[in-house]
């Protein structure tokens, strides 16, 4: 049941959080249920990685145990990697498809197909980031040592290893941004968020705030499928490899993402008043 209350917590917080940011020029003042559902969203995904960290305690009582009789049952992993081997002609089948839709619509109604092209990509980041982190790794994960020498960086590391919590770089940046984003309106602030015209940064905050919801989601699901089964998927040790990569990711999104946030961020703290 935990993982199942993570993920209600994450999907409140990142499907309000996005909510928020795209309908930022449309509210003079956020409505209450912004901040309630940002709010229950947090609580949800503590409560449920303490409901895990209890169960962890208990699993290691009985680890021998539990290696000795692991769990029975359909794997849906065989499903997963059938998937993730498809996933070049999967992709472009969806991405035919949603382009087909989207052109229909704007035969229509323009406005609607350009709404509709960020939920569109929050759905394919997150799909994407299930099948790689639910796949399979095979016997790579066995043939990786990847542990620094110094005690300093094996501490450091271990704090945004995101095997070992849910809260990643990903989720507290983007849990600022939207709170930036509701306070912003609370105290009267205008943030500029360089959404038409000439950007001045490489890519617009909201932008970057969606890319940042996959990055959250990828580091919620690898935390699960370390501690638990999810959907069907038994439980299994994540490598060094997939949690590597996903930082590289965070380097490169949420520098950039951190940056703009805190140019917009300035500058409305110095032109607002």
């Amino acid at each position: 049941m935990a993982p199942y209350i993570l993920m209600i917590g994450i999907f409140l917080v990142v499907l309000d959080g996005l909510w928020v940011v795209d309908t930022y020029d449309s509210y003079y003042t956020y409505p209450k249920e912004a901040f309630i559902y940002l709010i229950l969203g947090i609580c949800l995904t503590i409560i449920s990685y303490l409901i895990i960290q209890r169960k962890r305690k208990c699993v290691t009582q009985i680890k021998n145990k539990m290696i000795i009789e692991p769990g029975i049952g359909k794997d849906n992993r065989v499903f997963i990697n059938k998937m993730w081997k498809l996933r070049v002609k999967i992709g472009n089948r969806m991405v035919g498809c949603s382009l087909v839709i989207l052109a229909i619509l704007a035969m229509f109604d323009v406005g609607v197909a350009i709404s509709l092209l960020q939920p569109m990509m929050f759905l394919g980041m997150t799909g994407l980031s299930f099948l790689y982190i639910m796949k399979d790794e095979g016997k790579d994960i066995e043939e990786e040592n990847i542990q620094p020498r110094s005690h300093k960086l094996r501490n450091l590391l271990r704090l945004i290893d995101y095997r070992e919590h849910p809260f990643s770089l990903s989720l507290i940046l983007f849990i600022i941004i939207v709170l930036t984003f509701l306070l912003s309106k609370q105290f009267g602030l205008m943030l500029s968020l360089e959404t038409s015209g000439n950007p001045v940064y490489v890519m617009s905050l909201p932008v970057g705030t969606n890319i940042l919801s996959g990055l959250v989601f990828a580091c919620g699901f690898i935390y699960i499928i370390q501690h638990c089964d999810f959907f069907g998927i038994r439980q299994a040790e994540q490598g060094e490899s997939k949690l590597l990569q996903i930082h590289f990711f965070e380097i490169i999104i949420c520098g950039s993402t951190f940056l703009i946030w805190l140019m917009i961020s300035i500058v409305a703290l110095f032109t607002s008043y």
